[in-house]
């Protein structure tokens, strides 16, 4: 029997290096997450996840610092052989306070972690009824009352990042992680999942344009109210830039984006597709998504995006 090739299991986090660790804090602190942590650094998790899922450390300018993915116990060994096929080295961890595990850096210089500690699985959540499709599943309920405070996010969901060397990105993630390619927008974006079995469309993705950077951040919410709630509190405390709500073409998710501090976005998502061994990448032409706020010149680009790391 063909041994299964070792590939990361999911998205475990990142991080930014930020010119203000107190404005970090104070943004995503208001965007719901937790403060975990962290002296030299800042790190921040969803509301009972065990880990970190964002880390803040300082620097002269924003700019991504890491992207940490889960991999199966005992596989270190297989992934470092790999990445020196790629004529690429392990190395220590690129600062203080950061996690065990394997470390390095792709072609283009940024960090990569590969963690071996145990993926936190996401139980169900409870929802309220609902009276969709002429449905009387909630009778004698003030829905209202109930939808007064937001629970903030479930979990990390996936990250995007800018790329020149689109398609030399994607084969490179794909040979070294094993992340598999589920849809693309055709010359444009890739969106890459990871894990066995029915997972998520994807945990990372990556979006052609002219210099490298962190493009944004999505975490999962339970459902189209909690994105209202949270985009509510983002909105009463001073964050007034944003993109939504809406429903992306590629993957189905409900979205609303936040603009954060440093130029770059911050999404709250839910309802995304699930998929199974079965599900066949395809190219598509479609906008980013089916209805949602007026068109963008270009969605994914520098109108929407002045945070390239390069300029």
């Amino acid at each position: 029997m063909t041994p299964v090739r070792p590939a990361v299991l999911g998205i475990a986090g990142f991080g930014l290096i930020v010119p203000d660790l107190a404005l970090a804090e104070r943004f995503y602190l208001d965007y719901g997450l937790e403060a975990c942590g962290g002296d030299a650094t800042r790190r921040f998790r969803s509301p009972g996840r065990d880990a970190a899922e964002v880390t803040v450390s300082p620097g002269a300018k924003k700019r991504l610092h890491f992207v940490s993915f889960h991999i199966p116990a005992g596989s270190e060994a297989v992934f470092a052989e790999r990445l020196q096929r790629h004529g690429i080295a392990t190395a220590a961890a690129p600062g203080a306070e950061l996690p065990a595990g394997l470390w390095f850096q792709d072609p283009w210089g940024t960090w990569f972690h590969l963690s071996t500690a145990p993926m936190q699985p996401l139980g169900e959540i409870a929802l309220p009824a609902y009276n969709f499709g002429g449905r009387s599943e909630r009778v004698d309920i003030a829905l209202w009352t109930e939808l007064k405070a937001p629970r903030g996010p479930l979990k990390l969901g996936h990250i995007l990042l800018f790329t020149p060397e689109w398609e030399r990105a994607e084969a490179f993630y794909s040979e070294v992680l094993g992340l598999r390619t589920t849809d693309r927008t055709s010359g444009k974006v890739c969106f890459m999942a990871a894990g066995d079995g029915v997972i998520d469309h994807h945990c990372f993705g990556l979006i052609r344009d002219r210099a490298r950077g962190f493009q944004h951040a999505s975490f999962q919410v339970a459902d189209f109210d909690e994105i209202g709630l949270n985009a509510w509190r983002m909105r009463e405390a001073g964050y007034r830039e944003a993109f939504g709500p809406g429903r992306h073409a590629l993957a189905s998710n409900l979205f609303h984006y936040v603009r954060d501090p440093w130029g770059s976005w911050i999404e709250y998502y839910a309802d995304m597709d699930k998929i199974s061994p079965e599900w066949e990448c395809r190219d598509w032409q479609n906008l980013p998504y089916i209805w949602g706020p007026g068109w963008s010149p270009e969605f994914w680009g520098k109108e929407m995006n002045a945070n390239f790391e390069a300029d």
